[in-house]
């Protein structure tokens, strides 16, 4: 398979302020390549960081693909978007950067489609669960993924198989907000005692770790998708009053 070029043309947008917050984080930021359609998603806490982040996904994607150099970046006037110092590596690699005009959002097309997509995938995954919109910035993230394996109307693969050339391994994708039973450590948990606990499937790191949150506290974890059993027509709520399944 022919990939398309991949990275040539980056498009960036933010969204927020979200409320109500999530934990410290208030807005994303979306990154979205113009020609596979792969799309990369972050929260963020305030505005100020995202030149930071920005520079973070950049650095990381030439050190993944340095075949398949950024060219042009383009981004919003916002002043997170016009630091000296983000203009200053730029040049220095030789990336151009693009600032559309105000108000005409048609000349950031692809990132502000994909925030509307993230947005409309999000809401109804949070819905159809027992969590409080306050988890937004999982189901965000959640539904950024979905977006990257479903296939678009450009092209035949979805983005994540025109990037790394095959198709991509589904299994981890399981749905938003279900239970998922993971195993109590080892220091907790007795010979004749319960063997995994109750959690609530809100993300996947790697097709291999999946982030879970614990009912009664909220606190989120990682574990191996290998070690997890789910559920997916429990929907668990968050702070309980009763002692969490375990089995």
């Amino acid at each position: 398979m022919e990939s398309p070029v991949f990275s040539e043309r980056i498009q960036g947008d933010m969204c927020g302020p979200i409320q109500p917050h999530y934990g410290p984080f208030r807005y994303f930021m979306v990154l979205i390549d113009a020609s596979t359609r792969w799309s990369h998603v972050c929260l963020l806490s305030i505005r100020n960081v995202t030149f930071a982040r920005l520079l973070a996904q950049i650095i990381r994607l030439r050190a993944q693909f340095p075949d398949n150099p950024i060219k042009t970046i383009r981004l919003d006037n916002a002043g997170e978007f016009q630091s000296q110092a983000f203009k200053d590596y730029c040049m220095s690699t030789r990336i151009t950067i693009e600032h559309f005009v105000p108000h005409v959002h048609t000349q950031n097309g692809l990132a502000k489609s994909l925030i509307k997509r993230i947005q409309l995938i999000a809401r109804p995954l949070i819905m159809r669960t027992k969590l409080p919109t306050s988890v937004w910035g999982h189901a965000v993230l959640h539904a950024a993924s979905i977006i990257c394996y479903r296939l678009t109307s450009y092209h035949e693969h979805s983005p994540v198989q025109l990037v790394i050339g095959q198709q991509p391994n589904i299994s981890h994708l399981k749905i938003f907000g279900c239970a998922v039973y993971v195993p109590i450590p080892l220091p907790n948990r007795t010979k004749m005692g319960p063997q995994q606990k109750l959690g609530i499937y809100v993300e996947f790191n790697l097709s291999c770790i999946i982030r879970y949150l614990e009912p009664l506290t909220g606190d989120l974890f990682n574990v191996r998708f290998a070690d997890c059993h789910f559920d997916e027509a429990i929907f668990p709520p968050l702070g309980r009053d009763k002692k969490p399944i375990q089995k």
